[in-house]
């Protein structure tokens, strides 16, 4: 079964490991790639935003469980796969086989034609000369009704619209899109969303969690293969959502937690990289999303 990469793999331990040492394992790794001990370094911060990622999920028992049940579910859908490309394989040997087969077949019916045509000759000219003896007409009595096929109704492709849904044509640079309000704004964390391994633009909202009903707090646009940084965001829980601008997909993130800790120094806030792959080993979980949820 092919493994993915997982928060797991992200911290170094194995997917059974108890929680002292997933906490000891994040602590070393942070010692380690920390910003402020790697000055210069700028992968540092990247590494560091996937790091507190990986603790976050698998320091909450909750969350843990939804990321296990997220790795069985792209391992086994990765063995199916690979299940259907052995199948795939097989099927080519199978019409190589028949295809070898064929043309054998045909080369020894040429070869008995060629041995025998006088006969066959003959033949061809008693049967031609038996159908110029049936009369020219048809039989009298009903026709038999011929129904041309209704063409059957094909849905039709997605097309990328040519405005924004503000009526607007899209950004030229990745930012916020002109029209909707900004909310969440008095606070100190901040959602970087990475679209560099993605060759599609994205129109993307930052969706409040709190409360009864989820709601868009942000909603923004970013290029192929660009990125984006939402600053002075409001601690709470959010997640994002999507739609690729070049299939017209809908997908979302799995939930994530922004906080503001009151330090002796100040205040300890979030700084979160929420990197978008159409690949099953990238550092974010995404759904399926549907029209009446983005």
């Amino acid at each position: 079964m092919p493994k993915v990469h997982s928060h797991y793999e992200n911290l170094k331990v194995s997917r059974d490991a108890p929680p002292e040492v997933i906490r000891a394992a994040y602590l070393s790794l942070s010692l380690k790639y920390h910003p402020d001990r790697n000055p210069g370094d700028p992968d540092a911060e990247r590494i560091m935003s996937i790091l507190n990622t990986a603790f976050e999920t698998l320091s909450d028992s909750e969350k843990r469980r939804a990321h296990d049940r997220w790795i069985a579910q792209a391992e086994a859908a990765g063995s199916e796969t690979k299940g259907r490309q052995q199948a795939g394989r097989n099927f080519a040997c199978i019409l190589r086989d028949l295809r070898q087969l064929i043309v054998t077949k045909a080369r020894q019916v040429v070869a008995h034609v060629f041995r025998y045509w006088l006969w066959y000759g003959i033949g061809a000219i008693i049967i031609i000369g038996a159908l110029d003896n049936k009369p020219s007409t048809p039989p009298s009595g009903p026709k038999p009704y011929i129904s041309t096929p209704i063409q059957e109704r094909v849905a039709p492709e997605y097309v990328r619209p040519a405005v924004a849904p503000n009526g607007e044509p899209w950004p030229l640079m990745s930012g916020y899109v002109a029209g909707y309000q900004s909310m969440n704004t008095d606070g100190l964390s901040t959602v970087t969303v990475d679209n560099t391994q993605n060759d599609s633009d994205v129109f993307v909202k930052l969706v409040s969690l709190d409360g009864q009903n989820a709601f868009p707090v942000r909603t923004f646009f970013i290029l192929a293969r660009g990125t984006f940084t939402l600053n002075q965001v409001t601690a709470g829980s959010y997640d994002i959502r999507y739609r690729d601008l070049s299939t017209g997909g809908l997908s979302r993130s799995e939930s994530f937690q922004l906080q503001e800790i009151p330090t002796d120094d100040g205040t300890q806030f979030s700084n979160i990289t929420m990197t978008l792959y159409k690949v099953l080993n990238g550092n974010m979980q995404t759904y399926e999303l549907s029209e009446n949820e983005f």
